[in-house]
């Protein structure tokens, strides 16, 4: 399928989550520009027109589509999947006159904060919040005391649970410190302190057509470890195990909550939990899922392609309705293997490890020499497996095969 000739299509972020779309637009017969600090990156060699440029410099890629845009390079869309940089894309999809979202709304739903009390004035529940600057640190034994244990302090504004950290009993210094590391990686300078929901988690995505309809696209359930206070996700797991009706419930919600904050084009993508009192929105953005789910799990589970509809929708076309339908009705798992923290001195078997029947991707983010640093964030996880089943007994077998074959030696240090 060729939609377009001599155009390209601008994809933010060239790491190993971006791989498959740029494949999608390949296969739409566009040509790829693609943007990222890393010179070396993944996606480079992939692109026809490669920037190399910080995926939150959005004065630079306004620039640039700027200097393209003299040069007689026609950009017909852009798109952040599987990347923390939604007000970029939306930024310069409004420089360019392309379909996207409001640049205002990527930005309010970008920072934790401002999306909490926006949440709240619009009438949907939240936690109990307090965002904290550096120079509000002093204060934050009583903020935390008005708040309640238990209670998790965050990052605003950046990914990965960096900065995060539970606290189910009271330690104002504990949460303190925390407070601070936050900040540390909040590009807006604050950090948020809430009261903290217990219940399991979902991915709850969606996407709205050229026309404005709302389209469930895929619940993924994830699964953490919480149990050392950090929120460290230990795997996915689609289809959802939820009942069908909580399913229709949190679709219904997340469209509420779209059309509420005026999103009318592109992603709407959350992350919920099942509370005792019902479904919760965590998190909101409006790109595209990380963690492999729209690129590997999802696609391997169902057939699903919900990339390429993003992509059409970015270029201002309708997409067929069976890009969205589950035609394979497999189950799909995501898995890491936790080495001990220290240094990398072998990966042994990977080859034969992505031979198994049923792997359909195995994404080492550490490689040997690399160090293995203590848990206490999804960033410092060293690698991702993805595998698929007829059910979910026969993805669990393919995840303890893996298991078996992969070896990870590390040295403590």
């Amino acid at each position: 399928m060729k939609v377009l000739d001599n155009s390209y299509f601008w994809i933010i972020g060239g790491g190993e989550m971006q791989v498959p779309a740029i494949a999608e637009v390949r296969a739409l017969g566009l040509r790829v520009i693609c943007s990222d600090v890393n010179a070396e990156c993944v996606c480079a060699p992939l692109a026809d027109i490669f920037l190399s440029i910080d995926i939150f410099d959005i004065d630079g890629h306004l620039k640039s589509a700027d200097e393209l845009r003299q040069q007689g390079i026609h950009i017909a869309g852009v798109l952040a999947a599987g990347i923390d940089a939604p007000e970029t894309m939306a930024r310069i999809a409004r420089a360019l006159g392309l379909p996207g979202v409001d640049p205002e709304i990527a930005q309010l739903v970008h920072n934790k904060a401002a999306f909490r009390a926006k949440l709240s004035e619009l009438g949907f529940p939240v936690p109990r919040f307090s965002k904290v600057t550096s120079t509000e640190l002093k204060h934050v034994a009583d903020i935390a005391d008005a708040i309640g244990y238990p209670l998790i302090v965050k990052n605003t504004d950046s990914s990965g649970s960096r900065g995060t950290q539970i606290f189910y009993q009271p330690d104002p210094e504990g949460v303190r410190a925390v407070a601070s590391e936050a900040i540390a990686v909040s590009r807006s300078g604050m950090a948020l302190i809430e009261s903290f929901w217990e219940g399991p988690e979902q991915t709850v995505e969606s996407l709205f057509d050229v026309n404005g309809n709302f389209h469930p696209c895929f619940i993924t359930d994830r699964h953490f470890d919480k149990s050392n206070g950090y929120a460290l996700e230990t795997g996915l797991q689609h289809p959802s195990a939820l009942p069908a009706d909580t399913q229709s419930q949190m679709y219904q919600i997340a469209e509420d909550v779209a059309r509420a904050l005026g999103i009318t084009i592109g992603a709407a993508k959350y992350d919920f939990i099942l509370t005792p009192e019902g479904p919760r929105i965590i998190e909101m953005t409006v790109r595209l899922s990380g963690g492999f789910d729209c690129q590997y799990l999802v696609p391997a589970a169902t057939g699903k392609n919900v990339l390429r509809a993003a992509i059409l929708t970015a270029l201002g076309l309708p997409f067929p309705a069976d890009l969205l339908q589950d035609r394979l009705h497999k189950t799909g798992l995501s898995r890491s293997l936790w080495p001990q923290p220290g240094v990398i001195r072998a990966i042994r078997h990977i080859d034969r490890a992505r031979a198994i029947p049923g792997v359909e991707k195995i994404v080492m983010r550490s490689q040997v020499g690399d160090h293995v640093q203590p848990y206490t964030d999804c960033t410092k996880r060293v690698c991702f497996i993805i595998v698929s089943g007829e059910n979910h007994d026969a993805a669990e077998a393919v995840v303890a095969e893996v298991e078996r074959t992969l070896e990870i030696d590390v040295e403590e240090v």
